[in-house]
């Protein structure tokens, strides 16, 4: 087995995550990326999706994220997210509001929304959405 790193993730409002894992998949702005320990240093924008990780018992981990930055280094990855919510927390009902909320605005059925803000609320409701079914949350 790798050699554990520590994964922080932490939203504007509180620490979502601080343990210890083996490896991190991380949706970064040019396509998702994988860290073990040891990895080079990189710093990178991330854009909305889901933060996989294995902990050091085996266990995979769901994490979403609606963007922010990932630091990188030999023994820590640091995600400074916009918003992230861990996929056991989810409230199923209302991230398929949202997301139903997302797709009128697209349609141009809500007013006051842009185009690109609906569509940025559509990607955070479905990765929500997503999170929650792969864990079991109902």
């Amino acid at each position: 087995m790798p050699k554990p790193l520590t994964l922080s993730v932490v939203a504007p409002d509180r620490s979502v995550v601080e343990e210890s894992v083996v490896s991190v998949v991380v949706p970064g702005a040019e396509g998702y990326f994988g860290v073990l320990s040891d990895h080079v240093q990189l710093i990178s924008s991330l854009r909305a999706g889901l933060i996989e990780y294995e902990d050091t018992n085996g266990q995979r981990h769901y994490v979403t994220v609606s963007g922010g930055f990932a630091e990188v280094s030999a023994e820590r990855v640091n995600v400074l997210a916009d918003a992230a919510e861990r996929a056991q927390d989810i409230d199923v009902a209302r991230a398929e509001r949202a997301l139903d909320n997302a797709r009128k605005a697209l349609r141009g059925e809500l007013s006051g929304v842009t185009s690109e803000d609906a569509t940025a609320e559509l990607d955070r409701a479905m990765n929500r959405i997503r999170a929650a079914k792969i864990v079991g949350v109902n």
